[in-house]
Order: C-alpha cells, then sequence, then structure tokens
C-alpha cells in the first residue's frame, strides 16, 4: 500500500507556495486499490473516466465518471477503477484554506444572501452539468500534453469553478464552507492544546497552522473569543500553578515547563496574574490543610 502526500508529492522541488492553486491531469490504465492519501490541501476531483472510492474516518464515498467530489484537508483511503473503460483519467484542483477564505471574502456581497446548511460532511459530490464538462474540457486540452498552466490562470480557474458551484447550488456550497471551517478550527485546537509547554510564539503557531499570522490570529479569535497572547499567557500561568502545588516542583523549575526561556519573565507574568510571586503562592497553597 503506498502513501502520498498531496500536492506535496506533486510539487517536489519546484518551490511552489503553500497556498498556490495546483491543478492536474492524471489518467491511469490500471486499477488501483486502497492507497493511503494525505491531503494537506483542499481538493476538487473533476472525474472523467472510471469509478473512485474515498474512505474517510466516519463515511465513504463513491465518485462516478460525470461527477465531481470537494475534499478537505485530511488522512484517506482511495481506490481507482476503470470500471469497464480503458483508462481512469480526472482534473484536480488543490487549494488551501487560505486560497479558500479570499474567494470568501472576495464574494462576500453574494454569499451572505444565502443562509448556509448545517451539514457537516467530509465530502460534497457535485454531478457535472454540461458547463462543468466544458470547463474540464478545456482544461485537459492544455494538461493532458504535459502542459502547465501560470500562477495568474490557475487562480483565475478554481475562482471560477467555486462560483459557479455557488451559483448552480448555492445552499449545498455553503456546506463547502463548513466543511473547511470545521477542519480548520481542529487543526488550530489541536496546535494550540499541544504547545501550551513549549516556548512557542504566535508566529509558530500561525506556520503549525499553515496559515500566515493575521489570518490565525482572526481565525483564533473566532473559536476562543480572545487573543492568541492572552490565551496562552493564561493557560501558561494555569499550568504553572497546578505544578506549584505539587511538593515535587520548585519556583525555580518549573519556568521551563511552562513556556518560558527565563525564570525572572515567568516569575513577573505570575505575579501580575494572580497577585503573589510563584514562591509565595507554593507556600500558601502546600500549608494548607484539607
Amino acid at each position: 500500500m503506498n502513501t502520498y502526500y498531496l500536492p506535496d508529492d506533486l510539487l517536489g522541488h519546484s518551490g511552489a507556495r503553500p497556498d498556490e492553486v495546483v491543478i492536474r491531469y492524471y489518467n491511469s490504465d490500471q486499477d488501483s486499490v486502497k492507497n493511503r492519501i494525505v491531503l494537506n490541501q483542499n481538493m476538487i476531483n473533476l472525474l472523467v473516466s472510471g469509478r473512485k472510492t474515498i474512505i474517510y474516518p466516519d463515511a465513504t464515498a463513491v465518485v462516478n465518471a460525470g461527477e465531481l467530489v470537494v475534499l478537505s484537508t485530511g488522512n484517506v483511503l482511495t481506490s481507482e477503477l476503470l470500471a469497464g473503460t480503458d483508462r481512469f483519467t480526472s482534473v484536480l484542483f488543490y487549494f488551501s484554506n487560505e486560497v479558500f477564505n479570499r474567494f470568501l471574502i472576495k464574494y462576500e456581497h453574494l454569499l451572505k444572501q444565502n443562509t448556509p446548511k448545517g451539514d457537516k460532511q467530509s465530502f460534497l459530490i457535485f454531478r457535472q452539468d454540461s458547463f462543468i464538462k466544458h470547463f474540464v474540457a478545456s482544461l485537459q486540452t492544455v494538461l493532458s500534453n504535459g502542459g502547465n498552466l501560470p500562477a495568474e490562470i490557475r487562480s483565475l480557474r478554481i475562482e471560477e469553478l467555486l462560483l459557479y458551484l455557488f451559483w448552480s447550488d448555492p445552499e449545498r456550497f455553503h456546506a463547502i464552507e463548513i466543511l473547511t471551517r470545521d477542519k480548520q478550527q481542529l487543526q488550530i485546537k489541536k496546535v494550540v492544546e499541544s504547545q501550551i509547554g513549549q516556548p512557542t510564539t504566535v508566529d509558530d503557531l500561525a506556520f503549525l497552522c499553515h496559515m500566515s499570522t493575521s489570518t490565525f490570529k482572526r481565525k483564533f479569535s473566532e473559536i476562543y473569543h480572545t487573543s492568541p497572547q492572552k490565551w496562552l499567557l493564561a493557560r501558561r500561568l494555569e499550568l504553572a500553578a497546578d505544578l506549584l502545588k505539587s511538593y515535587n516542583e520548585s519556583p525555580s523549575g518549573i519556568y521551563m515547563k511552562v513556556g518560558y526561556q527565563n525564570h525572572s519573565s515567568f516569575s513577573e507574568a505570575f505575579r501580575n496574574h494572580f497577585g503573589s510571586t510563584p514562591s509565595d503562592f507554593q507556600q500558601k497553597h502546600l500549608n494548607v490543610t484539607p
């Protein structure tokens, strides 16, 4: 069983930016069963021929020729079957949440006119109508012969596709926003919760979440209703307070365990937050008889 990291494995050493739109034409003359796929970006797979099965932890999708599927980032198992045809072929779009967020901001005046559905799914399948089939054919003409599109045209093509999906089915389109937002929130929560005891900066956290610092701060505020700096400060000092309630910890020995690089800055922050020095706090709590 092979494991593929997409679109990274396609980019190689091209130096493409993480938020760049990637468009690829894919074809194969044989079945491929249970490939492990790590999607580092969202993907739209426009299936031309064959059949594709996609297995998520919580659901399984079967995509047939003449359909397209929108997949969010994450780990999936895929199988590609010729299904009575000579070749399995598809056109693939990869795009980050950053690209999608820019689209949402640009067309906010259109999107806010429709009430989103609350459905939460790991994928969305759309039928390719005549417009999308012509859209795919125009890309095949360029890509099937090994051609590539400039970054500006790739950005326009993903924008065109997303805008058409919204225009043709606005209610279901909003589920794409829900789908990507849920994944994004989960990623942010996992990253920040794991870094409480580390000397990680906000810029570091944004990098680990594959976002710009400004986007990370905005998304963080939507989840936690405060800034990353204030949240990290409070959580680190709460962790320090819990550690100081143990006889096995000393005030001078825990500052590195809560993400501080020196004892003096830790002591000052602790005193400002709790109104006492770490030593006084520990002495007060250890001398209390239950």
